[in-house]
């Protein structure tokens, strides 16, 4: 069919937002050729269709409301930069064809070249066939080059708040944000306290002038998405598989940790109030809600005068419970019983110090040893990831049991990067952190006493875990090292060193690597 004017054109614009299309025409540029080489050449058009999405996949919805046209026979022909614009998979290029081989599609024209039914289909197959083939390779050395960059530990995709992309060499790959990092690391700290709400922390993240990637504020399921992004800690996660980062971790996989916990709690009421030093931080033995903390005043008439008193108590969001609350004095009294059980005197504080300054020489040394063995131990999961690849690669086993073992030995990674990280700092550290040790426990009794809101709390928080109230009486645990201390021999232990070698009589709380 020969005669232009028995044919309505339909003119398809269509470029990919994916980057195997980078470069196509954009949608504009194609629009303004094919209108301008259609009113040259006097063709009919009488709808122009735009679509920004790959041809590789299906179910385009703008090419499906092109080929419902075609059978309405609102339009007969198509106008088209190049054959590829119209169909980059076998399913939408057969659908193109038959609607040749039906009549219902008379022509397809580009201008460079005419397709019909009855001369030049088979250039048309050609022409698909080649599309799709061409989709195929580029999406397997896409596939191909990612798994390098996998092995290689460089993040692929836009950055996370807090991270920059960045160029190195030929590679690509993330930094810290020097203006951003500390401020999202401030977030996980921050929420890690257990003080505040996903809500809150969306707030705070405003006031500090932290905004998302796009300038706008962050927004709670954003925020909820950031504090549990695997990716702070070095571990990023792509087509289903967790990979080792070889860029630098924003965060440790403690705190992370920690932030999981706290997320996990949604019975624990976030808002702060210092008013209230204890409330959030026990758990109710009767159904695992957070233990609230609630204050009534009470006005007497006679005297006037009006009277406060503070219970702590089950939140109940779980539904109704039976344990009975007590009184913020009652608890208060508990709290400081058990502390008690670990306070120094002067003396055994003061020794204590004195000792652990004579020790710390022989510290390098231990940590020197300690090293060596997770360096052994890091050097094996990575011959034990290797072996995994080939065993995938071999299929021997399959893609679900390759991402679940490969998780699990990413994990044992992250592990080891970190207490070697920590051991890394040990010999520098550990008299500081071993005096705060002694420190506190030397003030445990006085902050009880004498101590703010804030300072009792962060003393609990510091020493204590697992706190249950229960039946009115608290069962109360001691974080390590703090539960050492309540062993009878540690003041035997610190003053047997005014009489015996300090080397070997000394004694010092343990490592928990």
């Amino acid at each position: 069919m020969d005669n232009k004017s028995d044919l309505k054109y339909l003119v398809y614009c269509r470029k990919s937002s994916e980057h195997v299309d980078r470069q196509a025409l954009s949608i504009e540029a194609q629009r303004r050729e094919l209108m301008d080489f259609a009113n040259e050449n006097k063709l009919n058009v009488v709808k122009v269709l735009e679509e920004s999405q790959s041809a590789y996949k299906l179910g385009r919805p703008v090419f499906e409301r092109m080929m419902k046209i075609f059978e309405e026979q609102v339009a007969n022909a198509i106008l088209v930069w190049k054959p590829d614009r119209l169909a980059r998979n076998a399913r939408d290029g057969g659908a193109v064809i038959q609607a040749l081989d039906d009549k219902i599609l008379q022509e397809i024209r580009t201008p460079y070249e005419i397709y019909r039914q009855e001369d030049n289909r088979m250039m048309l197959y050609i022409q698909f066939g080649m599309s799709n083939d061409f989709s195929r390779q580029i999406s397997s050395n896409v596939k191909r080059g990612n798994r390098q960059k996998y092995e290689r530990g460089e993040f692929i995709g836009a950055a996370p708040l807090g991270y920059v992309n960045i160029k190195v060499g030929n590679s690509r790959n993330i930094d810290l944000d020097p203006v951003k990092a500390p401020l999202v690391r401030r977030i996980f700290e921050e929420f890690a306290s257990g003080k505040y709400s996903v809500q809150e922390m969306c707030r705070r993240a405003s006031q500090w002038g932290l905004n998302s990637m796009n300038n706008s504020q962050v927004g709670k399921s954003s925020m909820y998405t950031l504090l549990k992004r695997t990716a702070y800690y070095g571990v990023f996660i792509h087509a289903e598989e967790s990979h080792q980062g070889s860029y630098p971790s924003l965060i440790s996989k403690e705190l992370f940790d920690q932030v999981q916990e706290a997320l996990g709690d949604r019975s624990k009421p976030r808002k702060q109030d210092w008013t209230h030093a204890y409330k959030a931080m026990i758990k109710c033995a009767g159904c695992g809600c957070a233990i609230t903390a609630e204050t009534k005043v009470k006005h007497f008439e006679r005297t006037n005068r009006d009277a406060s008193y503070t219970y702590y108590r089950c939140t109940r969001r779980k539904g109704r419970c039976i344990q009975p609350g007590v009184t913020e004095a009652q608890l208060e009294g508990m709290l400081k019983k058990n502390i008690s059980n670990i306070t120094i005197d002067r003396e055994v504080w003061q020794l204590g110090v004195e000792l652990l300054k004579a020790k710390h020489s022989n510290e390098v040394e231990v940590d020197m040893r300690v090293r060596r063995e997770l360096e052994k131990e890091k050097d094996k999961v990575d011959l034990e990831l290797n072996k995994l690849l080939h065993m995938r690669l071999d299929e021997e086993i399959t893609a679900e049991e390759y991402a679940g073992a490969k998780k699990r030995l990413v994990d044992r990674q992250v592990d080891l990067k970190v207490k070697t990280g920590d051991r890394e700092n040990t010999s520098a550290n550990w008299l500081e952190l071993a005096e705060n040790f002694f420190e506190t426990a030397f003030q445990a009794r006085e902050i009880m006493e004498k101590g703010s809101m804030e300072q009792k709390r962060d003393l609990v928080r510091a020493v204590g875990w697992n706190l249950i109230l229960r039946d009115k009486n608290l069962d109360f645990s001691f974080r390590k090292p703090f539960d050492v201390l309540l062993q009878p021999t540690i003041s035997n232990d610190v003053q047997g060193w005014k009489e015996s070698n300090p080397r070997w009589r000394f004694w010092r709380p343990p490592s928990y690597h």
